[in-house]
Order: structure tokens, then sequence, then C-alpha cells
């Protein structure tokens, strides 16, 4: 059973309690909990203040561990604001301190995090950079879990800089630790990823072969949208390689997931799929697709289902959409 997080009453009262007692470093660590407390709430100025203040006295005390860690969450909650500049001053600086202390999975961590930001601002070379030393940081401290995070984080920075033949080396290399840790979950994802680049390539046997892989190992995950997701891309597959029994097998099986899933984009994509494989029924399905977009919002798509109703049957037939869940 999870234990209960403090509440804000608890927190100020710890507070009281070390001010009263004139303990700067219970002040510091409450602080630190309170900036924690206001940033999972997402009220990021209010959490910035205690953090600051929480920095404050580690500084005072010259408790790097401590500061290192405040650093970093004040980096978190500038990232949630989205002033990027900001954190990625405080995740440098975090670097910086960890660095002192010597400790690599905090340097890693660090380092990661400075990739996320720069490859959130398209600083793509950058961000590989990051990427490489992080995953050497993590393998160095032994935390072969944060190592495979890395590695996934450097192939979509080599993806983003359109290079597939590296994006496919570094998710190879992640892939290759997350069979080692028996995690079924994120090989499926990393065996998709591989399968889109392949297919993207040409080699579409090769792509078929990974998501069939992929399938399997969702399955055993029990990850109902990344079957429901895995499936999808099998019936895309399929559709272009003008299979049309097992490309409609599969588009039904994963409608029927993201039916009971709640997953109305994924749904409404797959139902404009089915529809181009079933040019009689091709209205009503379109139409269906339609609603769930305009449920959603997104007009956008709602008016490019719309706009199928116009085109011919070999028009219809001549691609397929991309229905991806949550969980891709």
């Amino acid at each position: 059973m999870a234990e209960a997080k403090p509440s804000i009453e608890h927190l100020q009262q710890q507070l009281q309690q070390a001010e009263a007692a004139g303990d700067p470093w219970k002040q510091g660590i409450t602080l630190n909990n309170l900036g924690d407390f206001f940033k999972n709430r997402n009220e990021q100025v209010t959490a910035r203040q205690y953090f600051r203040r929480a920095l404050a006295f580690f500084t005072a005390l010259a408790d790097l561990d401590r500061k290192a860690t405040v650093l970093h969450n004040l980096g978190g909650s500038y990232l949630a604001s989205k002033d990027y500049a900001r954190a990625l001053e405080q995740f440098a600086m975090a670097l910086g301190t960890y660095a002192a202390l010597n400790q690599p999975l905090g340097q890693g961590i660090a380092l990661n995090n400075m990739g996320g930001v720069q490859l959130t601002l398209g600083q793509y070379e950058q961000a590989r950079k990051q990427f490489i030393l992080s995953s050497s940081f993590f393998r160095s401290a032994e935390e072969p879990a944060w190592e495979a995070q890395s590695l996934e984080n450097l192939a979509a920075a080599e993806a983003a800089m359109g290079s597939p033949k590296a994006t496919i080396q570094s998710y190879g290399r992640a892939l290759e630790i997350w069979q080692r840790l028996n995690q079924f979950e994120r090989q499926a994802m990393i065996l998709n990823r591989i399968a889109g680049l392949r297919a993207a390539m040409g080699e579409k046997r090769t792509a078929l072969e990974l998501h069939s892989r992929a399938l399997a190992l969702a399955q055993k995950a029990n990850i109902a949208l990344l079957v429901a997701n895995t499936r999808a891309s099998l019936g895309k597959l399929y559709f272009e390689a003008k299979n049309r029994d097992l490309a409609r097998a599969e588009f039904l099986a994963a409608l029927q997931l993201y039916e009971q899933q709640g997953e109305k984009s994924g749904e409404a994509n797959t139902l404009i799929n089915l529809a181009k494989l079933d040019f009689a029924a091709g209205e009503e399905l379109v139409r269906r697709s339609a609603g769930i977009f305009r449920q959603l919002g997104d007009s956008q798509n709602e008016e490019a289902a719309l706009a199928l109703l116009q085109r011919s049957e070999p028009e219809m037939q001549s691609e397929t959409r991309e229905a991806k869940g949550k969980s891709a």
C-alpha cells in the first residue's frame, strides 16, 4: 500500500517546529518538501519560492548532496513552466554540484534532463551529445534502466536529425538492456519504433516481423493500448501490402481495444482505415470517425475525415492513417 503524502498543514507544522528548534538542516528539508508539494500541484511560482529558500540553507550548510537535489527540483519546476533557459541553467548547476560530489548517477540525470530540454528546443546536436554523456555516466553508476532510457532519448535526437541508421543502432542498444531486465513493455515500444523506421526505409517484411515480435511482448506485458497500437501498425503494413483480410483483422482487433480503453483518437483513425477497406460501408464509418474528432474538439481531423466522402474508391484505398493511442 502506497504511503500517504504529507498534507500542507503537516508540512507547515514541521517547518514551524524546525524553525522553533533552530535546526537549519530540517528547515531546508521541509522547505524542499513544501516545494515538491506545490510543484506536484503545478503551482510552480510558489514551488520555486520554497525551493530557493531550501537552496539558501543547504548552500550555507555546504550540504552539496541536498543542494544538488534542490537545483534539480528547481530545474524541473522551470521546465514545467516551459521556461527552458532557466531550466537548463538549474540543471547545469546541478550537474556541476554532482560532479563535485563525484556522483555519476546524479551527473547522468542532470545531463539527461539538459538533453531533454535541448531536444524540446530543437537543438538536436547538443541534445545528442548530452545523451551520449548521460548514458556513459549511467553505465558507470551501474544503472541499466537509466542507461536504456538515455539511449532511447539519444535515438529520438538522432531521429530528429534525420539519421535513421544511427537511430536504429541506439534503439538496439536500449533494447538489449531492456531484454536483460525482462522489461516487456519497453521492448515492445522500441521494436515498434524500429519497425516504423524500417518500413520508411522500404523494408516492409522486416517491419512486419518487428511489429509481430512487439505484439507478442505487448500481450505479455498486458498493456491494452500498446497491443492496440501495435495491431494498428500491423494493419497499416498489411493494407500497404494489399493483404485486405489480414489488414481488416488487425484493424478490427485494434478498434475493439481502443473502444474498451476509451482511446478516442485511435478509435477514430482506425474507423477511417476500416472505411478504406470497405468502400460500401465507408460513409458510416467515416461519419462515426468525424463525430469522435468533433467530440475531441479536433476540427482539423474532423474536416479531413469528412473530405474522404468526396473521394473515389481508388483514392480512399491509397493510404492509411496512423492510429496511435497514448501508449505508443
